[in-house]
């Protein structure tokens, strides 16, 4: 017994030792190689720390030379942050002999730290992520080769996926742009493939940044650098997507996968971002997403999409929705002209005089809803037939709210011009007006006992 005590005592004491000597095995195959690892180790570190790195540099250049390659993965990292601060010296200097060289030793600290640490246990596909780092830099210093950070930022995104860093998203997009045009100079055929796969690769894109979004727990830091990278993605995806060239991609998306609601909402927020509506797509779409989850939004962009058709009676019906299901949203004003506007389509003035009223409640400089109110009471001369003028009145009436909607908003004078000169047609004759005792200039108020949508407004008498 012990004999049993002395030897697990010896055992442990031994432990910490042999864990030492491991421990500090990774710094040098000698105690004084270890030292003198660790001592540049904490120098360089020391100079980072105060962000002097300029001195780090000098320091670090001390490490790579003592310590073992494998020593610490830091040693990659801190080495690139140094190297591209040596950079910015030598292009301010205008060395351009030793700017190229410390280029060169950037992308070698990349190629040792994906070489030495592919995985670590933070980071399962640590290789793919310093790859995409190192596709930057390669494409940041290498402006005329976009295809070769191209192929590096493919790489790191296919592995990672939504776990890209915002400049692995927006890199690869713009590489991919700039390696299209290259590839459409030698061969068409080929520049229009990738054109294709750039139109899908912008769902993909736009669906990871806002992955990342959402799990960045509010760091906003974070997330200004993927919003950033939406808009720069954005920009390119406009200056390449047209319309007819979108939609058979989007298509084909979603007929190999008709169940993918997610899928459906990316190329409903796509369609309706680019004003692309007018076409067999669209409506299929928007009415699956709204069937599942009904909004404002959805219910609009469905209207709208039976407008484009002339079918008023169904767009009517979904702008309505919007209009129900948006009580205080920032588009209620649009969807409120929206509603008058197809209403007074079908004929059904009151209806739409009312949604321009409710217009007016928000916004009474709406020189739209004046507009509108003008083009639902000139549709109305046969619900005014039983006016002492008889349906003319109504001709007046419009006039003056096309003329207020002139006057608030001068970017309407030519449309307004041409509906007054139309309302001044139908005017009433002097015969008209003097038949019922009233006089050019008179002030006249509608008192029709029946649907006239203008009973109860005044105007002055004008003949033609």
């Amino acid at each position: 017994m012990k004999l049993f005590n002395h030897i697990t005592l010896s055992v442990m004491l031994m432990l910490p030792v042999l864990g030492l000597a491991q421990n500090d095995s990774k710094y040098g195959d000698t105690p004084e190689q270890q030292t003198l690892c660790k001592e540049a180790l904490s120098v360089y570190k020391s100079y980072k720390k105060q962000k002097n790195y300029g001195e780090a540099y000098q320091q670090w250049k001390k490490a790579c030379d003592v310590c073992p390659e494998s020593v610490q993965e830091s040693l990659y990292a801190d080495g690139a942050t140094f190297l591209k601060a040596e950079i910015k010296v030598a292009k301010k200097a205008g060395d351009d002999a030793r700017q190229a060289v410390l280029i060169d030793s950037l992308m070698w600290a990349y190629d040792k730290r994906m070489e030495l640490f592919p995985s670590t246990k933070k980071k399962p596909n640590n290789r793919c992520h310093t790859l995409g780092r190192k596709a930057s830099d390669q494409y940041k210093f290498f402006k005329s080769e976009p295809e070769v950070a191209y192929a590096m930022f493919k790489e790191s995104l296919d592995c990672i996926e939504a776990k890209s860093s915002a400049s692995t998203l927006s890199g690869y997009y713009a590489t991919s742009f700039y390696t299209m045009k290259a590839i459409n100079k030698e061969d068409k055929v080929k520049g229009a493939e990738m054109k294709t796969q750039m139109l899908t690769d912008y769902l993909r894109l736009m669906e990871y940044a806002n992955t990342a979004i959402a799990a960045a727990n509010g760091k906003e830091k974070t997330i200004n650098s993927y919003v950033s990278a939406k808009e720069n993605i954005e920009k390119i995806f406009t200056t390449i997507a047209k319309c007819d060239e979108m939609v058979p991609v989007l298509q084909a998306s979603v007929d190999a996968s008709p169940e993918d609601l997610n899928l459906k909402r990316k190329v409903l927020s796509l369609l309706v971002n680019r004003e692309c509506t007018e076409n067999d797509l669209f409506l299929p779409v928007a009415t699956a997403v709204y069937e599942v989850e009904p909004s404002a939004e959805a219910a609009y962009a469905i209207g709208m999409g039976y407008a484009k058709q002339s079918n008023f009676s169904e767009s009517f019906k979904y702008i309505e929705e919007a209009v129900m299901n948006c009580d205080t949203c920032p588009e209620q004003v649009t969807y409120l002209l929206k509603a008058g506007q197809i209403a007074s389509a079908l004929k059904r003035p009151s209806t739409a005089k009312r949604y321009a009223r409710q217009v007016l409640a928000i916004d009474n400089a709406s020189a739209e809803a004046y507009m509108l109110i003008g083009d639902a009471i000139a549709g109305s001369s046969k619900a005014c037939s039983g006016n002492k003028i008889g349906g003319r009145i109504v001709y007046l009436v419009a006039h003056d709210y096309y003329a207020k909607a002139k006057r608030m908003n001068p970017e309407l004078a030519k449309t307004a011009d041409t509906k007054m000169s139309n309302m001044q047609k139908q005017f009433p004759t002097v015969d008209d007006v003097f038949a019922v005792g009233v006089n050019a200039g008179d002030t006249y108020t509608v008192d029709d006992s029946g649907s006239c949508p203008c009973n109860g407004e005044s105007t002055v008498v004008r003949v033609r």
